[in-house]
């Protein structure tokens, strides 16, 4: 029907509504008196825009699955960039021998101490290039998961967008039934629904691009995160400082911080169960 493609094209919704009207009063007078007094009776119009808005809501869904896509793409290039990071190979820490030259690595020999202290330096060095590369890292995991949250915006927008179909059509078909009845001259025995005139909707965020878009995400972000944890372990010597660990992000899981043990210092509470003990002896 061109008068349909006429009335999706103007936007207005009142006109839209007000258009529908005035064709449902022109079908009454012109079909047959019986199609409308027949609830299995599906009025080509009622067909029509039903169709419409099947074709509506699959442009919808192709939009949506354009931007998972897209959406994709950006999060394999985050990884890409992670992968990159964790494997360089001035991160890893280098195996400092006990013995240089016949002589232990404590001893005061000044050859020694020279060799301790360039040491010391490339360790310094190594630290600095890991936490450049963590914080590398950090950025590239941040943009997966604002990926994430965008993906479930592109969801919740794509059903209102579905809703918002609906409801046009349900409106249209209520005004187009509204000018039936006004000009039908049985008006009074005009079911009150037709067959096809109400449309189950599908269960939002349940779409099979839905739930891939979800997954391929997930598993994106659960791969680097098994991989940031494992590098950490690597190259982050238990000895590093609480000042070190700190500058690498939360990421760091708590088994990773530096104990008492390591510390030297005890722990508050067992300083504070200890001290009543020590008064009494």
């Amino acid at each position: 029907m061109a008068f349909l493609s006429r009335l999706f094209k103007r936007g207005d919704p009142l006109a839209e509504r007000e258009e529908a009207r005035r064709q449902g009063m022109r079908d009454a007078r012109r079909h047959p008196l019986g199609e409308f007094t027949d609830p299995d009776y599906q009025p080509v119009y009622v067909t029509e825009i039903r169709a419409r808005a099947r074709e509506q809501v699959t442009e919808v869904d192709q939009r949506l699955a354009a931007a998972r896509t897209a959406l994709l793409e950006r999060a394999a290039g985050a990884r890409e960039v992670i992968l990159r990071e964790l494997g360089r190979g001035d991160t890893r820490p280098e195996p400092r021998p006990s013995q240089v030259n016949g002589h232990a690595a404590g001893d005061e020999d000044a050859f020694i101490s020279i060799a301790e202290a360039r040491a010391r330096r490339a360790e310094a060095r190594r630290r600095a290039v890991v936490e450049e590369a963590n914080a590398n890292v950090q950025r590239a995991r941040a943009r997966i998961e604002q990926l994430s949250q965008e993906w479930e915006s592109a969801l919740i927008e794509r059903d209102h967008e579905v809703e918002a179909v609906h409801a046009r059509a349900e409106q249209l078909i209520a005004a187009y039934k509204g000018g039936v009845l006004e000009a039908h001259p049985r008006r009074e025995e005009i079911p009150s629904l037709w067959k096809g005139e109400v449309i189950a909707m599908e269960a939002t965020g349940d779409t099979p691009v839905a739930i891939s878009g979800r997954e391929e995400i997930g598993r994106i972000l659960r791969e680097v995160e098994g991989r940031i944890e494992v590098w950490r372990a690597e190259v982050m010597p238990r000895e590093l400082t609480t000042e070190s660990r700190r500058r690498l992000g939360p990421a760091i899981s708590a088994d990773d911080h530096p104990t008492a043990e390591h510390t030297g210092h005890d722990h508050p509470a067992q300083n504070d169960s200890a001290g009543p003990d020590q008064d009494a002896r």
